[in-house]
């Protein structure tokens, strides 16, 4: 996520003369009474009347400082800062309404458990499902009948996720747990260019703000960077930071790639082909402007850790130390969304003492480990998972 400023509105009123504690305004009230002549005898901390008016006085005014002005005025005066309503008004202001949340949507592959036979079905509704991941199983399942042709070894059914949220753009391979068997069906699986529409949550407030900035600069409309910007993060799962520009004329004079990612998972090739219809129709292009929209490309990566498990866990809590392992190392090569950890990016160094530290945070069960490889940097590529080979060391 890009920078967003965090200022401490209580430090600028501060700098600006503006008092903003209950013994500054005690020292004001005293001053504003002498200077309009008023002569207070009593103002002993032990005086019932000159306490009552200091909490009549600056109590009010302390509350209306820190809780008003500070918490509250201040913060959604400016785009950096607003939230909840005062944001919604701000990205109102720019024709820009909150993304909600949606279900992924993709296809999966069935294979046929004979090399050849009769024609079969997919049933409409058949679950398709993942092995836990930290404690949650996620599934999809096929929208309409799929007919897997005679003699042929597999088909692709279009596949809806149950819930909605960017948890399920999982990467290639988690999808192959078929909970009711399906007769002549050996397995099913999602390739890694399987999602055709990416889920995604509510809009979170961060995310809006990237949109309403990023809207100020595309008011022209017209074959820059911002405007195409705009169109692409309008669709689900497509955010600010995840979309990169390409200007070395690609394709000769006048021609720009905007290169997409996703949190997690990989966009198909159907997704791409919807964005740049979109681009296409939309009106964006100039004399001679050509921009077209692909996937990141990828470097792909042999990963290999020696784990050291602490010596009281047992065989099973060993296996599933192993397991959770694994799943934390691929949603830091952004196949899956389930545990807070730093993702590989474009343009960048991949630090794996930082993957090793945030293991630690995640995983009770790790005495040591070391990863086998030095650090990935990146140029306009993003670092991929090719194998990952966790060696469990006594």
């Amino acid at each position: 996520m890009a920078n967003i400023p965090q200022p401490d509105y209580e430090e600028i009123l501060k700098e600006s003369g503006i008092p903003t504690d209950s013994a500054s305004w005690r020292k004001v009230l005293k001053e504003e009474m002498e200077k309009a002549g008023s002569v207070i005898n009593n103002d002993s901390r032990f005086s019932p009347f000159w306490r009552m008016i200091e909490q009549a006085v600056i109590v009010s005014t302390v509350w209306l400082i820190e809780n008003l002005l500070v918490k509250y005025v201040l913060p959604n005066t400016f785009l950096a800062t607003a939230f909840g309503e005062s944001l919604k008004l701000k990205a109102w202001e720019v024709d820009i309404e909150p993304k909600a949340k949606t279900k992924a949507k993709g296809t999966i592959v069935f294979q046929r458990a004979a090399l050849q036979g009769p024609a079969l079905i997919i049933p409409k509704d058949t679950w398709v499902q993942t092995e836990p991941i930290n404690g949650t199983i996620y599934r999809v399942k096929v929208l309409e009948d799929t007919t897997m042709p005679e003699n042929e070894t597999t088909v692709s059914a279009t596949v809806e996720a149950e819930h909605e949220g960017a948890a399920y753009n999982l990467g290639g391979g988690y999808y192959h747990v078929i909970p009711v068997s399906i007769s002549g069906i050996a397995a099913a699986t999602n390739e890694d260019e399987w999602l055709i529409e990416a889920g995604a949550d509510d809009e979170d407030e961060d995310e809006l703000r990237l949109r309403v900035r990023n809207q100020w600069s595309a008011v022209a409309k017209w074959h820059i960077d911002a405007a195409y910007r705009s169109l692409l993060m309008k669709k689900a799962g497509i955010q600010d930071d995840n979309i990169y520009f390409e200007h070395n004329a690609p394709r000769g004079p006048g021609t720009a790639n905007a290169l997409i990612l996703l949190d997690t998972g990989n966009p198909s090739q159907e997704l791409i082909d919807d964005l740049n219809h979109e681009v296409t129709t939309s009106g964006l292009h100039g004399h001679g402007d050509d921009l077209l929209v692909k996937a990141m490309p990828e470097t792909q990566h042999d990963i290999s850790v020696k784990v050291w498990p602490k010596a009281k866990l047992t065989e099973q809590e060993r296996v599933t130390l192993k397991t959770d392992i694994e799943n934390v190392v691929r949603a830091s090569f952004r196949e899956n969304s389930d545990y807070e950890v730093t993702p590989t990016n474009p343009i960048g160094r991949f630090s794996f003492s930082r993957l090793e530290g945030e293991l630690h945070a995640l995983l009770e069960g790790i005495e040591s480990l070391q990863f086998e490889q030095e650090d990935i940097v990146s140029s306009l590529k993003i670092p991929r998972l090719s194998t990952l080979t966790i060696k469990m060391q006594e």
